[in-house]
């Protein structure tokens, strides 16, 4: 910059500002003391004159540029920025319209942008924002239209009719809801800056038409309308069907009512209650090329066709592969294909999860019913708990028998499977008797074996014709041996063939008994711990051979003793 070159400016600016006020002071002397009209105002605004004035700057000025293109000069980035703001607003006026453009600001260099900018002065205001309004008709793409896309989840269609969304919507659920009953309508956006509709399904008043449900009309609505009205002969002949269904259900209700007046009566409200759909719809204005545009009959196609997906099922009891198969529409080849750590039944375990495919379609339908049956039923069997038993045993006290009642279910299904049940009402005709049992909660006792290394010499049972009480173990004399569980001992001494013996009662009507030994150490009387020293091993009284006689008598009566020491040692 030269160094009179600031001097120079302010000089050019006070010159500026004498010019535009000569020019304005000799326009407006005629009209002096009186309001200027609305074409002298005009003058002013649109003066050439004024304006070449107004767009004389010596500050850095901004370049507005769409698509890389500069289109218009602005004072300043806020100036040019609030400039397009306006125009765009301008330009959608009339409707929302596509602008395929990218808008961008910088500031003028005046050497590098001299091309550009060649023939362009600073404009201000409304003349900056028309500058840029009539830019927008050269980015305007003309292939695009308005459009509605349908989203399920991942899945989406777009059509060309807000028309073609509610007739998809309604063949889908017409499936289901043979009697018309319920009618399918788009709720405009809560915003007029939100351009998603949201689905709703409504019953319809009593004796509506079918095409009091319609939307507004459009051209494609009246074409369908059209189309409706030719195969009129179809439609006859649903309602003869219907009515025909009627005229039995009617009969059924009356033989029902005849016969059998409890189920009757509570099945009067049954059949559907709603038919709608299972997944949040979203229909949302957009605008896309033509090509991106399926028709109708494509679009519910699409919509409509089940595909296999990827699912879980959880092995419940009593399930082996066939049972799974058929309820999943699958082979049990296929089952294992898709599970190949599975080979046949005995590797399936209750709550496991198996890898299985389902058909599914990307709009489902979703159906609640009211279904009203009879039906034989148990009561839970009532529990009480006995401290004289053992836990594991058990005693029935009262037998049950089956009731039967009538009940009212409101159940869902999707897509023809049941997903959810609702009990509303149950009638008993006969009471079900619960089964009462009597189960033990006394912990069960625990015998160990009276010495170590037992090596069985001979078994509990019948030889030589007579029983043999007990179980014989071979150990040197001198063995430890301990009691087998705790109680009181009655018996510390001599006990015929049995030699010196001891007996041990443990107070609910089991003893156990220890012969053949060298040395009693405990007396009659004498409380003793499982486990505690009671004797010495010999060989006295019948005995062959240095060994332990043990056994378990209950009630008196000698048992086998190895199952009640298994898995003791």
């Amino acid at each position: 910059m030269k160094r009179y070159n600031f001097k120079t400016r302010a000089q050019i600016g006070w010159f500026k500002a004498a010019m535009v006020g000569t020019v304005i002071g000799l326009l407006i002397a005629p009209t002096a003391g009186r309001i200027m009209s609305s074409q002298e105002k005009a003058f002013l605004t649109d003066n050439p004159v004024i304006d070449a004035i107004g767009s004389i700057t010596f500050g850095p000025k901004t370049k507005i540029m769409i698509n890389k293109d500069v289109v218009a000069l602005a004072k300043s980035e806020e100036a040019a920025k609030e400039a397009f703001q306006n125009a765009r607003l301008a330009y959608n006026a009339n409707g929302v319209k596509v602008l395929d453009i990218d808008v961008s600001y910088a500031q003028v260099d005046e050497e590098k942008d001299k091309k550009a900018i060649k023939g362009k002065r600073v404009l201000r205001n409304e003349k900056l924002e028309a500058a840029i309004l009539n830019s927008f008709d050269r980015y305007a793409d003309a292939d695009k239209k308005l459009a509605y896309t349908m989203r399920v989840d991942d899945h989406t269609v777009t059509v060309e009719h807000m028309a073609d969304v509610i007739s998809i919507l309604e063949q889908a659920q017409n499936t289901y809801d043979s009697k018309d009953a319920f009618k399918v309508g788009l709720k405009p956006p809560a915003s007029r800056n939100v351009t998603m509709y949201e689905v709703a399904v409504e019953e319809k008043a009593s004796g509506q038409e079918a095409t009091e449900e319609a939307p507004e009309i459009t051209e494609t609505a009246t074409e369908e309308v059209t189309e409706e009205t030719t195969e009129g002969s179809d439609t006859v002949t649903s309602e003869e069907t219907t009515t025909e269904e009627a005229t039995t259900e009617e009969a059924t209700t009356e033989e029902v009512t005849t016969e059998d007046p409890t189920l009757a009566a509570q099945s009067v409200d049954d059949g559907v209650k709603y038919v709608g759909f299972a997944d949040t719809i979203q229909v949302m204005e957009t605008y896309v090329n033509s090509s991106q545009i399926t028709d109708k009959d494509t679009a519910y196609t699409t919509m409509t066709t089940k595909n296999a997906e990827a699912s879980i099922y959880v092995v419940e009891p009593g399930d082996a592969l066939s049972l799974i198969a058929e309820k999943n529409n699958l082979t049990v080849d296929e089952i294992k294909a898709l599970n190949p750590q599975i080979e046949s039944d005995d590797d399936i375990y209750y709550d496991d999860r198996l890898n299985i495919t389902v058909p599914k379609a990307a709009l489902q339908i979703l159906v609640e019913k009211q279904e009203t049956y009879r039906e034989n039923y148990n009561e839970d069997v009532v529990y009480q708990d006995d401290d004289s038993m053992f836990i594991g045993e058990s005693e029935v006290v009262q037998e049950g028998t089956p009731g039967s009642h009538v009940v009212t279910d409101l159940v869902t299904y999707t897509d023809d499977m049941e997903s959810d049940r609702k009990e509303l009402k149950e009638t008993v005709e006969v009471a079900a008797v619960a089964q009462v049992v009597k189960r033990g909660t006394k912990s069960k006792p625990t015998y160990m074996y009276p010495v170590t290394n037992w090596n069985i010499t001979s078994n509990f049972g019948y030889r030589w014709g007579r029983l043999h009480a007990g179980t014989d173990v071979g150990i040197p004399t001198g063995t430890t041996v301990r009691a087998s569980r705790a109680g009181q001992v009655i018996t510390a001494g001599w006990v015929g063939g049995y030699g010196n013996c001891v007996i041990i009662d443990h107070g609910d009507g089991v003893s156990t008994r220890y012969g053949h030994l060298s040395e009693v150490t405990v007396s009659v009387g004498q409380y003793v711990d499982q486990g505690q020293q009671i004797a010495l091993s010999g060989n006295t009284g019948r005995s062959t051979g240095p060994h332990l006689h043990f056994e378990i008598r209950i009630n008196g009566e000698a048992v086998d003793p190895l199952p009640y020491l298994a898995g003791q040692q």
